[in-house]
């Protein structure tokens, strides 16, 4: 019964014209759209990332985060001055191998700079480190507060490393040995966070909306689950009605109808993502991480699909109208229409990001493309697994009941 099942409703979605247009053909033909309107950005001449101008305020900081700040200067930038009537802040040397251009200056004159817009931003040097700029939504210089965040956030992390160590040293938990200290400073000076590239031609604001797409597909699903889920309910189907007066479990008849389902978004969004490939654009090396990271996008939309559709019990219109808007509002405030949304939820209520699967899919392929380091990979495999268990249980408690009153 299991494989009759899922032939059929296999064949059910081959077969049905207005089905294959929107589970195949419409994701392809968005996914083109998409790239013939970024095309022309997707050039490295358009995003060749110049050094972030930056102003330091030290102040009132101690000597040991002075120092700590000192060496990160010593290995990220290289020092500048105002340049002439006003200007930009100029590197003093060649600034070729820098990713900010800085001045140490008071609290007053950081200021000033900023709001000339001599300098993108001035940071304030203590134990902890504050960031402050300008127009920092503006689509023309958000990528260099992308660099700036992820330079400073590195920063952090490692000094908060070596503090940890020193402490352990000093109360005798760990006996450092000669090659210790040594290890540290190389980890310090070198280990910034950023990929090589990072320097050179960074995409990364033009691929936020390509890595917001495949989020989006990765939800696409709920449209397709949600029938799935009506087509074994007695009570929202003539179908299922008849079908429950067959002898068979309904949990085997559910999982035979979203199986093929699992199985072509599946396949779907790994021929989108070769797709985008041989389009020429780049979304980073890391192709194994990456397609853990968009089917586990779309497990999650199968299954938020399969909660709504068991836990509203509206009429069909009501759930099509759920099915098509959730992923679109989603999409919407990851960034797909509009790159600065997803830096205004992202700075003024960063919960909704953590709350938004499409939001987390971007962020991981986001974080993929934009640092060496796996650590936010993993937080956001993590979240999104929590967001599919919460899914799943739901999507349980909506199809728990096995009689009804009336069929």
């Amino acid at each position: 019964m299991f494989k009759h099942i899922t032939k059929y409703k296999t064949l059910a979605l081959v077969k049905d014209q207005s089905s294959l247009f929107w589970t195949l053909f419409f994701p392809i033909v968005l996914t083109t759209v998409f790239y013939l309107a970024m095309s022309g950005l997707l050039s490295s001449d358009t995003y060749q990332f110049d050094p972030v101008t930056v102003a330091v305020v030290t102040e009132g900081a101690k000597q040991e985060d002075l120092e700590a700040f000192d060496s990160f200067l010593g290995y990220v930038g290289v020092p500048g001055t105002p340049g002439k009537d006003d200007g930009p802040l100029q590197a003093d040397t060649d600034p070729q191998d820098a990713y900010i251009i800085y001045s140490k200056v008071e609290p007053e004159e950081a200021k000033v700079l900023l709001d000339k817009n001599q300098v993108y931003a001035y940071v304030e040097v203590g134990e902890v480190l504050s960031m402050t700029a300008k127009n920092a939504l503006n689509s023309s210089t958000s990528l260099n507060g992308n660099i700036l965040r992820a330079l400073l956030e590195r920063y952090a992390q490692i000094k908060n490393t070596m503090g940890s160590i020193e402490k352990l040293a000093t109360t005798g938990a760990i006996q450092p040995g000669p090659e210790l200290g040594e290890k540290i400073r190389k980890a310090f000076e070198s280990d910034t966070g950023l990929q090589e590239e990072d320097c050179g031609t960074k995409k990364g604001d033009v691929l936020i909306y390509f890595f917001a797409l495949l989020g989006y597909l990765t939800i696409f699903p709920m449209s397709s689950t949600i029938h799935s889920v009506a087509e074994v309910e007695a009570n929202q189907s003539p179908r299922a009605a008849r079908s429950w007066l067959a002898p068979y479990p309904k949990w085997k008849r559910f999982f035979a109808e979203i199986l093929p389902i699992v199985v072509m978004y599946s396949l779907l969004i790994v021929i989108i993502y070769y797709y985008l490939g041989a389009l020429g654009v780049d979304l980073g090396p890391r192709t194994g991480y990456i397609l853990v990271l968009l089917l586990l996008g779309i497990l999650t939309g199968i299954f938020m699909g399969t909660a709504v559709g068991s836990l509203f019990k509206g009429t069909t219109g009501i759930k099509s109208a759920l099915s098509i808007g959730l992923p679109l509002a989603m999409g919407f405030f990851s960034g797909m229409m509009a790159s600065v949304i997803r830096k205004l939820i992202k700075d003024s209520a960063p919960f909704m990001q953590k709350i938004n699967p499409v939001s987390l899919v971007t962020e991981g392929l986001y974080s993929l493309y934009s640092y060496t380091s796996l650590d936010r990979y993993f937080e956001i495999i993590i979240r999104l697994g929590v967001f599919l268990v919460i899914c799943i249980v739901l999507t349980i408690i909506g199809l728990r009941r096995s009689n009804y009153e009336s069929i």
